[in-house]
């Protein structure tokens, strides 16, 4: 694959004052690069007293998928509908809010390091306004293997060599975290990277290496290409203090894309209306489902 741009993620204030660094969804990227993911923000890894997390208040979303995979620490979530639960180290919470959902999330953290990771993946117009769905998804459910060796891979969405995630999504994309052990190589491609997959971003989060041949260290954005005429696995390859990187690839929408906040429509005029229905109490339409990978019945 070929080099698009690589940059330092940008770090800011985010929930209720904890600071993030924010790959995606920031000034380095346009939307329409990113497509279809619109945000990625690393959150630690830090340092908390029991308490002292201050997570991310009461807040409505609406037009999109919202991704939660959390390192190390662990947090409680809740909304309006009456779901709850608890995301601890290696978990993933895959909240599909669509037509509208208002939560309450990260408090509770018992103290120690918190570390983890929300990325927002669009949806397409005409998933918009479905009922929303969780998944949660707890970390023995989400395949973790080495597909070389010295690199393990954990496979939240899509697949890794021959290796399925148990989310299914709307979109077609994929999430993979690898950790590479130091001076370790793998290339990702061939059938795990389908054609249809245009839009690749990887994010290196800690340690160094390189990846596709750009040499990358914590903190950086590496947004790759297709080649015309094949070529289009990603090399991963890790310096002496080792390498872990999200790897994210997606099949672009190529809609119109107005968001504001945590609402992400395709026209200014949904978005008013998003408002509107936030204002007056009509935002949240229908009960989500809960999807449970250790066998509870769904909600």
């Amino acid at each position: 694959m070929r080099l698009i741009k690589k940059f330092k993620a940008h770090s800011q204030k985010e929930g209720a004052g904890f600071v993030v660094r924010r790959p995606i969804g920031g000034p380095h990227l346009l939307d329409s690069v990113a497509d279809p993911f619109l945000l990625l923000d690393e959150l630690g890894p830090v340092e908390y007293a029991k308490g002292e997390f201050p997570g991310a208040p009461w807040h409505p979303h609406r037009g999109f998928d919202t991704v939660m995979y959390l390192k190390e620490g662990e947090g409680a979530h809740r909304d309006s509908m009456g779901n709850s639960g608890v995301l601890r180290a290696g978990d993933c919470q895959w909240m599909t809010a669509a037509s509208g959902i208002v939560h309450d999330e990260g408090r509770d953290h018992p103290g120690g390091t918190l570390h983890g990771f929300q990325c927002w993946v669009n949806l397409p117009a005409k998933h918009k306004m479905d009922p929303p769905k969780y998944q949660d998804v707890p970390s023995n459910v989400i395949p973790t293997f080495e597909p070389s060796p010295g690199v393990s891979a954990k496979v939240i969405a899509g697949t890794c060599a021959g290796v399925d995630a148990v989310v299914q999504t709307l979109v077609p994309i994929q999430y993979i975290d690898f950790v590479l052990e130091p001076g370790s190589t793998f290339e990702h491609g061939g059938e795990s990277l389908a054609a249809e997959l245009e839009t690749v971003i990887v994010y290196v989060y800690s340690g160094s290496g390189a990846v596709g041949g750009t040499e990358a260290s914590s903190g950086d954005t590496i947004v790759l290409g297709r080649n015309e005429g094949g070529g289009d696995g990603v090399i991963l390859e890790s310096g002496a203090e080792g390498m872990s990187a999200l790897f994210l690839a997606g099949k672009p929408l190529r809609e119109p894309i107005s968001r504001h906040g945590p609402l992400v429509m395709n026209t200014r005029e949904e978005i008013m209306q998003a408002f509107m229905d936030y204002q007056n109490g009509t935002l949240v339409r229908h009960k989500g489902t809960m999807v449970d990978f250790e066998g509870k019945d769904e909600l």
